[in-house]
């Protein structure tokens, strides 16, 4: 009898180790992590969220990251940059570098509850920065380029902007771009700064895009080519580009780098023109891009856009522009 006991005490054992090692397996926080990012790409946030909160409550980085993410741009929840800068405070403070990157951004734009602080920015970019994640050595560009948080020093810019430029970023692509447009510690080559900017335009970046159009269309270097300028536009107006849209308006109306086409002309100006108070913000955030390299791209570009009083047609109708 006393070995029956012993067997049923064994065939218990292994039935309560095999309930917690199943219970353990089903809320492993790096496989709720998995089952949520499987969402996530299929861009599925709803089902998503629920799984990344469950690794998150178990102190899983990766999962704190990515719920602040998702709070900061309202997927599968509401925005909330609160709920954003508390998590990514969970995940920066256990070294995650998308979580550093995401508490720098909010010290940069004082949200979440936390006040604008550009040191405290800095400090948080260079920590996700050295873990060698992009976005964060773009920034850290920027900083430097700016001299916010920072003192401004454009050789590490240039250094940080390379670094997410090599790792095809796009947006430390573009600025790497600018800096050899500019000749800006480096030997200005407007070849290669078409060659970075394509990088970032074929990643789908309207911005890029914008500035290859500009690039081709006022001959900055290289061949002035109409068709290729005519290409750029295209696809930054696709994009909702309001100067771009103006810009190819212009360009069907005269017959540049595309067949005359009125009808085509009053459809992208009349797009242009719906939204004309987006014009001014738009070509502030270039202006202010520009104003990174201390006017060197002023001097080159902006200077004849702002010639042309490319950044106060909004106020005329619409009436004056790059062509």
């Amino acid at each position: 009898m006393k070995k029956y006991y012993i067997i049923g005490a064994i065939i218990l054992l292994v039935v309560i180790g095999g309930s917690v090692a199943f219970y353990e397996y089903e809320h492993n926080p790096k496989i709720e992590y998995q089952k949520g990012l499987h969402y996530y790409k299929e861009k599925n946030y709803k089902k998503a969220l629920p799984l990344f909160k469950e690794s998150a409550k178990q102190k899983y980085a990766p999962a704190e990251a990515k719920l602040g993410y998702m709070y900061k741009h309202g997927l599968g929840a509401s925005k909330d940059d609160d709920e954003a800068a508390y998590w990514f405070k969970k995940a920066a403070h256990q070294g995650n570098a998308r979580g550093e990157a995401g508490l720098g951004y909010m010290y940069l734009f004082g949200k979440g509850g936390v006040s604008k602080d550009y040191k405290k920015a800095a400090y948080w970019y260079k920590k996700a920065a050295e873990q060698g994640y992009a976005p964060a050595e773009e920034k850290l560009g920027y900083m430097y380029g700016r001299g916010r948080g920072v003192p401004q020093h454009y050789s590490k810019a240039l250094y940080w902007f390379k670094k997410a430029a090599e790792q095809g970023y796009a947006k430390g692509e573009v600025y790497l771009g600018i800096m050899y447009l500019a000749g800006l510690e480096v030997p200005q080559d407007s070849n290669k700064a078409v060659y970075w900017l394509k990088k970032a335009a074929e990643q789908g970046y309207t911005e890029a895009e914008f500035y290859l159009g500009v690039m081709y269309l006022g001959g900055s270097g290289i061949p002035k080519d109409y068709s290729k300028a005519a290409y750029w536009f295209k696809k930054a107006a696709h994009q909702g580009d309001v100067l771009a849209e103006y810009t190819l308006g212009k360009m069907y109306l005269h017959g540049r780098g595309v067949p005359k086409n009125h009808k085509k002309a009053s459809y992208w100006m009349k797009r242009a023109y719906k939204r004309k108070y987006a014009i001014r913000k738009d070509y502030l955030e270039y202006h202010k891009l520009m104003h990174l390299f201390g006017g060197y791209w002023i001097q080159k570009q902006v200077y004849e856009m702002e010639r042309n009083n490319l950044g106060m047609m909004y106020q005329n109708g619409l009436k004056v522009g790059l062509i």
